[in-house]
């Protein structure tokens, strides 16, 4: 009796883990804030990023964004999925491309088909700003280009969601380091290009 109760709970752990996707694929920052506590309603509606207020904040599958007023909250609460980023706040070109997650940076962004994405950048002169010539390089700076990658991530993404463990995460920057959880710093792979 004792020998099948552990046999069958071995066996229940190995098939429990083997099919769960992970328990936070969305990137929160170590303080477990979305986009780093910028607001995610202020890209569609200001047009910019602007970092929000935790007097203004809500949950949206699990994480916690910060807002800037009473009514872009109201509008978060009544579409949240409109305005939380696309592929978990992860960097939508890395998704596309190897399927990888490398931390969004809120001040690399676009809006396509009205979702938002993110994009690495580096923190340096020199890196600040790559995130966003990699995307207009690999969309060519058009509308269906940008749809292109975009269908890839989501692709990429789907898979992800659905327990393909094969996508790590890599970390570029030492400040990367604070824009994961503990747990997702203690699987990435830090390959420092700063």
């Amino acid at each position: 009796m004792r020998f099948s109760a552990l046999l069958f709970s071995l066996l229940f752990t190995i098939s429990a883990c083997a099919g769960e996707p992970p328990e936070q694929p969305i990137r929160v920052s170590a303080l477990g804030v979305g986009i780093d506590g910028y607001s995610p309603v202020s890209y569609f509606t200001e047009g910019k990023p602007e970092l929000g207020d935790p007097a203004y904040a809500a949950t949206h599958d699990g994480v916690t964004y910060w807002f800037t007023s009473a009514e872009q909250l109201s509008m978060f609460e009544k579409e949240p999925g409109r305005y939380a980023p696309a592929h978990g706040g992860w960097c939508t070109l890395m998704m596309g491309g190897s399927g990888r997650r490398t931390p969004g940076h809120p001040e690399s962004w676009s809006i396509v088909d009205d979702r938002l994405m993110l994009f690495w950048s580096g923190d340096t002169e020199e890196t600040k700003g790559m995130g966003m010539q990699n995307w207009l390089s690999k969309t060519d700076g058009t509308e269906s280009g940008a749809r292109n990658v975009v269908a890839s991530a989501d692709r990429n993404w789907t898979r992800f969601l659905d327990g393909d463990r094969r996508s790590r995460i890599f970390l570029y920057k030492e400040s990367d380091k604070q824009a994961v959880t503990t747990e997702q710093l203690s699987e990435a792979r830090i390959q420092l290009i700063e």
